[in-house]
């Protein structure tokens, strides 16, 4: 190994002298380049490829723009431990792996039909590049359609050894659009984070690492470590998808959204947190074959908030929390379980489905578990809800409890089709009251009252359809009207959002139905809206959206800027936040029962990666409509401050980002612009009542507004 690493770096000592390296006519088709960029670059695809053989140093204040199509191919070598010495630094001499340093920033945008290629120049197995480093202080860079392939790691000093394509450790950046094959790691952060993207990428393997490798270290695509107690963001990872290797292991908090985790080799985990501080969201994902989906040893005030995921692990953990408060609610299990054992019985988990769980479906003390579905499992519940223990499913498992205490009062709960009560000890007296059950209670068990006991037959009329699962309550069923504690219920909604406190039976009386459904009950309403950015009038994808801003009743917009939240009807403050943009509030929205109050938020963007600056405020044309709301025609104006201004329009949008009408202003000259909207569309149809948005568009500028059609 050290005669190799000494001929590589004869060979280049005697080629690089200069801080720049220009191009070499004898390679056809080529440019070497290396050393320091000291002025604003531009790359592109007419000298592909660029050869990275000297380290390459893009200084600070300067910008290095790669154009659509571009090919970096960085001189590398065998890679089988991450102390070999061909990717340090030794006594100032670089190493012989090729790496990029960034001070300043990189604007690297491809385009989906044209990436910008960084991979290796050699294509011999276990060879590896350095990084794409972007050290404390560098600026903010933007990577959009590229690929990276086979990088490493470079060793600068003992405290400087980033570790991945892209180790970001000045904290900010984005990351669109890219994928990422075969690299030891494809992203680190590894110091304080303020604003990080990481949106609509791909993660894969094809050939794997050295073994020795993955042996060190494991395979991880993400590493985000918490370091000095200063960050002021959350990641937002979101839209990804990921194969074979761990996809996060963060020391951060971070938000997850929208993800697919198609598989994990080598029997790891998905996802694994161990932040001292801080919320995590984890939100509409899909977590496939691994040994655990989401894993947390946090410690301190921590808290993870778990909604609208899938997991199926392999008969292995789809959660496990310790010491950590965590909220899963809305989730589906298939073949793992949940554990939430270190958890100091603060927790919640509701409105959730477990099947085929090979041991304790779901173990812990946990404060609240209602309205949940676990069946076909070894071991339904190791644990109890201490607060509250109801309206749950258990049918179909082996053992529905590993031990009952006298701390269970289960109640409103459909237990059929059970081997056995438990498989352990049954210690104290637990109540049991309101529940359907189609065995008899061990003489320790208190009969609270209440209780239903069906035979085999009868216990196939109670749902919908028994056999698939749905376990909806159909009329005659015995479990209508049947329940414990109808005023004042913990919580008012069942595993629908639909009323929890319904006459289903129409008796003039209102009464808990028992098991997480309530039959015939009405729809909550709630809250529909639209994420928007004002000055371009695109949608702004991915918003965490929290009412009153409580973190546990949340949801985020999707891809086009659309978000829904079911609420019992009152008057509610909605918060907006997301990466690059500024938080904000929507005060006093009213809810009425069955109906969907629609709002639009405006998201103002604070940081324009392109020219890393804060975004001034746009040219005032004074955009306005009178009156708003309105009904049934709104007058739409604007100041035109120039008399050479090119051609406007003004095009009207519905809340779905649809367009409705173009109005469009062809003559020139200043002074102030006005057009009447008549509350229709472009085929002379009234449309529906809510909310729309008005752009204005004049040459490059663009704003939008929005109003309110109520008829």
């Amino acid at each position: 190994m050290r005669k190799r690493f000494f001929l590589s770096l004869i060979f280049v000592l005697l080629i690089y002298h200069f801080s720049f390296i220009i191009p070499n006519s004898s390679i056809a088709n080529a440019i070497e380049v290396g050393g320091h960029l000291t002025e604003d670059t531009t790359w592109g695809p007419e000298n592909n490829p660029y050869l990275v053989t000297s380290g390459l140093y893009v200084d600070a204040g300067v910008t290095l723009t790669i154009l659509p199509g571009t090919i970096f191919k960085f001189y590398a070598d065998y890679y089988d431990d991450i102390g070999d010495d061909q990717f340090y630094f030794h006594n100032g001499v670089e190493p012989v792996a090729k790496f990029m340093r960034v001070e300043g920033r990189i604007i690297a945008e491809g385009t989906e039909q044209d990436s910008i290629i960084f991979t290796r120049m050699q294509d011999e197995e276990y060879y590896h590049w350095g990084t794409i480093y972007l050290p404390e202080g560098a600026d903010i860079s933007s990577f959009k359609h590229c690929v990276f392939e086979f990088a490493a790691f470079t060793g600068f000093s003992l405290s400087e050894q980033p570790r991945a394509a892209i180790s970001m450790w000045n904290g900010s950046g984005k990351v669109v659009n890219c994928s990422f094959i075969d690299n030891d790691r494809a992203i680190s952060i590894e110091r304080n984070v303020t604003d990080i993207l990481v949106i609509n990428n791909y993660f894969d393997y094809f050939e794997y690492p050295h073994p020795n490798i993955i042996n060190v270290s494991g395979m991880f695509f993400f590493l985000i470590r918490y370091i000095f107690n200063v960050d002021t963001g959350t990641p937002l990872i979101t839209g990804n998808i990921f194969k074979h290797g761990t996809a996060i292991n963060s020391s951060k908090s971070i938000y997850f959204v929208d993800n697919s985790i198609e598989s994990v080799a080598f029997n790891r985990k998905a996802l694994s947190i161990t932040s001292d501080y801080g919320r995590s969201y984890f939100f509409n994902n899909i977590f496939g074959s691994c040994s655990i989906g989401i894993d947390s040893n946090s410690i301190g005030e921590d808290s993870l908030y778990i909604k609208n995921n899938y997991f199926t692990t392999n008969g292995g953990d789809g959660i496990n929390i310790d010491d950590a408060y965590v909220e899963v609610s809305d989730n589906y299990f298939e073949g793992c379980k949940v554990s939430l054992t270190g958890c100091n019985g603060n927790s919640i988990f509701m409105r959730n489905s477990i099947n085929d769980a090979s041991s304790n479906a779901l173990s812990g003390i946990i404060k609240v578990i209602s309205d949940n579905i676990i069946k076909n499992s070894v071991i339904g519940l190791s644990g109890c809800g201490n607060e509250l223990f109801s309206n749950n499913v258990f049918i179909n498992n082996e053992y529905i409890f590993s031990s009952v205490t006298d701390n269970h009062i289960i109640q409103n709960m459909i237990l059929i089709f059970n081997d056995e009560l438990y498989n352990n000890y049954l210690y104290g007296n637990p109540i049991f009251r309101n529940c359907i059950l189609d065995f008899e209670l061990p003489p320790e068990c208190i009969e609270g009252g209440g209780n239903i006991w069906v035979d085999s037959l009868q216990a196939q009329t109670l749902f919908v359809d028994i056999q698939n699962g749905d376990f909806h309550l159909i009329e005659s069923s015995l479990a209508i009207d049947a329940g414990f504690d109808t005023l004042g219920y913990y919580y008012p909604f069942d595993m629908d959002y639909n009323h929890r406190v319904w006459d289903g039976d129409n008796n003039g009386t209102a009464i808990i139905d028992i098991g997480p459904y309530e039959f015939g009950s009405q729809a909550f309403g709630g809250i529909e809206g639209y994420t928007y950015n004002p000055t371009t009038g695109d949608p702004v994808d991915y918003v965490l959206i929290k009412i009153n801003n409580e973190p546990g009743e949340f949801t985020f917009s999707d891809s086009i800027g659309n978000f829904e939240y079911k609420l019992p009807a009152g008057i509610y403050d909605v918060y907006a936040e997301r990466v690059f943009y500024e938080n904000v509030i929507e005060y006093q929205v009213e809810v009425f029962d069955g109906q969907f109050t629609q709002i639009a938020i405006s998201m103002t963007e604070i940081v324009d990666v392109e020219e890393n600056t804060i975004i001034p405020l746009a040219n005032n044309f004074n955009l306005s409509n009178y009156p708003n709301p309105f009904n049934p025609e709104t007058t739409i104006s604007f100041n035109l401050p120039a008399e050479d201004a090119e051609d406007i329009e003004i095009i009207i949008y519905n809340i779905k980002g649809q367009k409705v009408k173009v109005f469009t202003f062809p003559n020139r000259g200043l002074g102030t612009r006005c057009v009447v909207w008549n509350g229709k569309d472009s085929n002379n149809k009234e449309v529906a009542s809510g909310i729309y948005f008005y752009k204005l568009i004049v040459g490059d500028y663009s704003k939008t507004k929005k109003m309110l059609l109520l008829k």
